[in-house]
């Protein structure tokens, strides 16, 4: 208790955050920069306080910001992929910045559960992060008013303050404070100043920022402006004699406490409102000056939000009376209230689903609005990674103490990725090029999505040609308005099944098969979920068909898991097969004799070995010469572009490595079906008729499913489902 009060107390004096009228003056000609920003100003500090990175994807380069990973929450509330939103949210912010006002409100809109809100909150949660650090200083005031006993004896002053009571009243003890009003709109201390004063001490510290227009043009909210002309007069225009009663005070963002972030919600109610408060019985007290006065103080969310952010939680749903002040707000910066208005310095952002989006678009007054509106659109995600990241995140927290057996949530994310994807356009390109698109399953369009991998089938030259296509195809649907995105199951929705799933009583963990059975459940409520009832387009929008793509998926994975756990091959045997391949295949395109390692001579290329390669590598119309050019090119481009590097084989040839490997497990299938067969008698306690061979391969099975994630229920699952459906 004690270093927490030590603490406290510390914390309170390093911060400053009491200050007078003139320490704070001086203050901004310290640091001009923390203290001469509007709300855009201070968010575009926020994002450069945490910073950005680079993210190379197959679908182009992208940064991404790192106020939204969350790393100063414990990435609590981390937004994953989403990185064209952010990129977009972030230039409007600069837009803003350049400018020296916002003149937008932006509006997030996308399908139920895109992750609209989650990107609005990890902002908050950023400047509520920000505004606690140096950098990161803000400052509101307050009026404060001593008894006229004090001011005439000039006692009860904090020992811990230089400054007298001749310079200020800021510092004086709160018992010796007799009246003070709260700045609750949080105006700007800087607004103290007269604008022509401020011009001049901008030209003196600040002859490199970009000042913003509410420095330049902008007052004092009605109240204080009331107060401070009444001061003045009493004080015969002594102006130092007002700024005595200044007190300069630090405050935080905060969401719940409603300081400086305003949230409104689709309700009917009038987002502000005001009050009198010269009828108050705590502010009896009041200065003479001030008690023949009438003081309104505002409240509600759009004065939650001044200097800071005003979040409009699905905007949309509310009648658009109700909001039509937003013409006047964004445009003007200024909202009218019965007693007084308001003049606004807040980040406005609004988050709306498809449906009211599109049915506002029909509002006679939509050209109105739209040009005082920025729209970003904020699809599902498309990418199966980051998908899978948002079940890994929540999903074990939810069912704590539940196993997870491998490929659950992977299955669940594919599924869901897949049912989002749309049919490749065709007829603009050349019709090869047309030909490669529109042979593209949802499955390889998936792959190329997240990690750019290029269907085996095609050639080495349609590979080449489909990688480049990768963007373009991204892009395709990009200004529709049933963009790719749009349409398919949300993560709330997959979230619930994984819940469902894990409470499955045939099944003492989470496993991929009641996943699937789950999903088989949903696809059957079609007058519940829109993107049930789209019109399939080949192979595409076929949620039901889908979960089949997603069954084989998972059954290969298991397939491939297993016969690596039993260790039938040595693990870079296909890699050295491969790399020989390859020298055979340069020796024969130079025209060369290459070293026979049994006989120790020079010899000609082995013809047998390349062929035993190419039987299991080329596509249907490939020739083998055509192939091994192609293949002799990648790796020559490869060692001009990194002559001081090994050719990696694994990126570029990924996709033959791994054809090599399933071929040679192909021929292993029935020794694998054997010792799966043992494992399961093993685990029922049949040993009988099982040789020391093969229980030695069951153990060696066992010990490397577990290795990878699996207990001994979910492995005996495992194996037995895949005997079952092994075809």
């Amino acid at each position: 208790m004690e270093t927490w009060v030590s603490d406290s107390k510390s914390k309170f004096k390093n911060s400053r955050s009491i200050l007078s009228f003139d320490d704070y003056l001086a203050e901004v000609k310290k640091h001009p920069k923390r203290h001469l920003r509007n709300a855009a100003q201070y968010f575009w500090d926020v994002i450069n306080f945490f910073g950005e990175y680079k993210v190379d994807l197959p679908t182009g380069s992208l940064r991404r910001y790192k106020l939204f990973d969350a790393e100063f929450n414990g990435y609590e509330g981390q937004v994953l992929g989403q990185e064209r939103v952010q990129e977009e949210l972030v230039r409007l912010i600069q837009n803003y910045v350049r400018s020296g006002r916002i003149d937008r409100l932006i509006l997030l809109h996308g399908p139920n559960g895109s992750a609209k809100t989650s990107l609005i909150q990890a902002l908050v949660r950023a400047a509520e992060y920000f505004s606690h650090q140096d950098d990161g200083v803000l400052y509101r005031f307050n009026w404060v008013f001593p008894p006229k006993k004090t001011i005439q004896g000039g006692i009860g002053f904090s020992t811990e303050n230089s400054s007298d009571l001749a310079k200020t009243y800021a510092y004086l003890d709160s018992e010796k404070i007799e009246s003070k009003i709260i700045c609750e709109y949080k105006d700007h201390p800087l607004l103290l100043l007269p604008k022509e004063y401020r011009e001049s001490l901008f030209k003196e510290i600040a002859v490199d920022l970009n000042i913003a227009e509410i420095f330049k043009k902008g007052d004092l909210s009605a109240k204080n402006k009331k107060i401070f002309d009444a001061l003045l007069t009493n004080y015969l225009g002594d102006a130092s004699e007002v700024y005595k009663h200044i007190q300069v005070e630090r405050f935080y963002l905060s969401k719940r406490y409603r300081m400086g972030i305003g949230c409104v919600e689709p309700q009917m109610s009038v987002d502000a409102y005001a009050r009198q408060i010269t009828a108050d019985q705590s502010l009896v007290q009041l200065h003479p000056a001030l008690q023949h006065m009438t003081l309104f103080e505002s409240g509600g969310p759009l004065a939650d939000g001044h200097r800071g952010l005003l979040e409009y939680n699905d905007l949309l749903k509310r009648p658009i009376e109700s909001w039509k002040y937003l013409l006047v707000a964004t445009e003007q910066a200024q909202a009218s209230l019965d007693m007084l208005s308001l003049f606004l310095d807040s980040l406005m952002i609004a988050s709306s689903n498809e449906l009211h989006l599109n049915g506002f678009r029909e509002y006679p007054d939509w050209q109105s609005f739209k040009g005082r509106f920025e729209l970003i659109k904020v699809p599902y995600l498309l990418r199966f990674s980051d998908e899978v990241k948002i079940y890994k995140n929540q999903v074990p927290k939810a069912l704590t103490g539940t196993h997870i057996a491998p490929h659950s949530l992977e299955i669940a994310a594919m599924w869901a990725i897949l049912t989002r994807l749309e049919a490749p356009k065709l007829g603009q390109l050349t019709e090869p090029q047309d030909d490669i698109l529109k042979s593209l399953s949802p499955l390889e369009k998936l792959e190329l999505y997240d990690t750019g991998m290029i269907p085996e089938r095609l050639t080495q030259r349609e590979s080449k040609d489909l990688k480049k296509l990768i963007p373009y195809l991204f892009k395709q649907y990009a200004d529709d308005l049933e963009y790719e995105g749009r349409f398919g199951a949300s993560p709330r929705e997959i979230r619930s099944i994984l819940l469902n799933a894990g409470q499955n009583r045939n099944f003492d963990h989470l496993s991929p098969v009641a996943v699937l059975e789950e999903l088989q459940n949903l696809v059957r409520e079609k007058a519940s979920y829109d993107f049930l009832r789209r019109e399939p387009v080949k192979e595409y929008r076929h949620a039901e068909n889908l979960i089949q793509v997603v069954r084989r998926y998972y059954l290969k994975q298991l397939d491939e898991e297993i016969k690596n756990s039993i260790g039938l091959i040595e693990p870079d045997s296909h890699f050295d097969l491969f790399e020989r391949y390859v020298r055979h295949v340069s020796a024969w395109t130079k025209k060369e004799k290459i070293l026979n390692p049994l006989t120790g001579k020079m010899g000609e290329p082995d013809s047998e070995l390349m062929s035993q390669v190419e039987n299991i590598l080329l596509a249907r119309t490939e020739s083998p010469e055509e192939f091994r050019n192609s293949l002799i090119t990648r790796v020559g481009a490869f060692r001009l572009e990194q002559p001081d590097q090994p050719v990696d084989y694994h990126t570029l040839f990924g996709g033959h490595l791994k054809r090599l490997k399933e071929d040679y497990y192909a021929k292993q299938t029935k020794t694998v079906t054997h010792v799966q067969n043992c494992y399961l008698k093993i685990e029922e306690g049949d040993t009988q008729n099982i040789d020391a061979k093969d229980q030695e391969l069951v153990k060696t099975l066992k010990e490397n499913l577990l290795k990878l994630g699996y207990n001994p229920s979910s492995a005996r699952q495992a194996v037995a489902y895949l005997l079952l459906n092994r075809a």
